[in-house]
Protein backbone atom coordinates (compact mmCIF):
# COMPACT_ATOMS: atom_id res chain seq x y z
CA UNK A 1 0.00 0.00 0.00
CA UNK A 2 1.33 3.40 -0.97
CA UNK A 3 1.90 5.85 1.87
CA UNK A 4 0.52 9.36 1.44
CA UNK A 5 2.15 12.02 3.56
CA UNK A 6 0.41 15.28 4.25
CA UNK A 7 2.31 18.43 3.41
CA UNK A 8 3.96 20.22 6.32
CA UNK A 9 3.50 23.93 6.64
CA UNK A 10 5.08 26.15 9.24
CA UNK A 11 3.53 29.51 10.03
CA UNK A 12 4.96 32.70 11.42
CA UNK A 13 3.70 36.16 12.28
CA UNK A 14 4.81 39.16 10.23
CA UNK A 15 4.58 42.14 12.56
CA UNK A 16 6.43 44.60 10.34
CA UNK A 17 3.36 46.87 10.18
CA UNK A 18 2.39 48.29 13.61
CA UNK A 19 -1.33 48.16 12.72
CA UNK A 20 -1.59 44.73 11.07
CA UNK A 21 -0.36 41.27 12.03
CA UNK A 22 -0.02 38.93 9.05
CA UNK A 23 0.00 35.16 9.39
CA UNK A 24 2.36 33.78 6.76
CA UNK A 25 3.38 30.30 5.63
CA UNK A 26 7.03 29.23 5.61
CA UNK A 27 7.30 30.28 1.95
CA UNK A 28 6.26 33.84 2.95
CA UNK A 29 2.84 33.47 1.29
CA UNK A 30 -0.17 35.11 2.93
CA UNK A 31 -2.50 33.03 5.12
CA UNK A 32 -4.48 35.61 7.14
CA UNK A 33 -4.38 39.17 8.49
CA UNK A 34 -5.45 40.62 11.81
CA UNK A 35 -5.75 44.02 13.40
CA UNK A 36 -2.70 44.34 15.67
CA UNK A 37 -4.90 45.66 18.47
CA UNK A 38 -7.52 42.91 18.14
CA UNK A 39 -5.42 39.83 17.33
CA UNK A 40 -5.73 37.01 19.82
CA UNK A 41 -3.68 33.85 20.12
CA UNK A 42 -6.84 31.76 19.69
CA UNK A 43 -7.86 33.64 16.54
CA UNK A 44 -4.43 33.23 15.00
CA UNK A 45 -4.32 29.51 15.83
CA UNK A 46 -7.81 29.04 14.36
CA UNK A 47 -6.81 30.86 11.16
CA UNK A 48 -3.71 28.66 10.83
CA UNK A 49 -5.83 25.51 11.31
CA UNK A 50 -8.36 26.64 8.69
CA UNK A 51 -5.62 27.55 6.23
CA UNK A 52 -3.85 24.24 6.77
CA UNK A 53 -7.13 22.36 6.26
CA UNK A 54 -7.67 24.12 2.92
CA UNK A 55 -4.11 23.31 1.85
CA UNK A 56 -4.55 19.64 2.77
CA UNK A 57 -7.82 19.47 0.80
CA UNK A 58 -6.14 21.00 -2.25
CA UNK A 59 -3.21 18.59 -1.87
CA UNK A 60 -5.54 15.59 -1.58
CA UNK A 61 -7.51 16.70 -4.65
CA UNK A 62 -4.30 17.09 -6.63
CA UNK A 63 -3.11 13.64 -5.51
CA UNK A 64 -6.47 12.17 -6.53
CA UNK A 65 -6.21 13.71 -10.00
CA UNK A 66 -2.65 12.41 -10.39
CA UNK A 67 -3.78 8.90 -9.40
CA UNK A 68 -6.72 9.09 -11.84
CA UNK A 69 -4.37 10.19 -14.63
CA UNK A 70 -1.99 7.33 -13.82
CA UNK A 71 -4.83 4.78 -13.80
CA UNK A 72 -6.23 6.13 -17.07
CA UNK A 73 -2.78 5.97 -18.63
CA UNK A 74 -2.32 2.36 -17.48
CA UNK A 75 -5.78 1.39 -18.78
CA UNK A 76 -5.02 2.98 -22.18
CA UNK A 77 -1.69 1.18 -22.38
CA UNK A 78 -3.32 -2.16 -21.55
CA UNK A 79 -6.08 -1.75 -24.16
CA UNK A 80 -3.59 -0.87 -26.91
Amino acid sequence: MEEHRLPKFDYYLDESDPDIVILRRQDCSFAAAFSASGATREGIVEAAKEDYGQLVEAYAARQGHEEEDTQEGQASAQSS
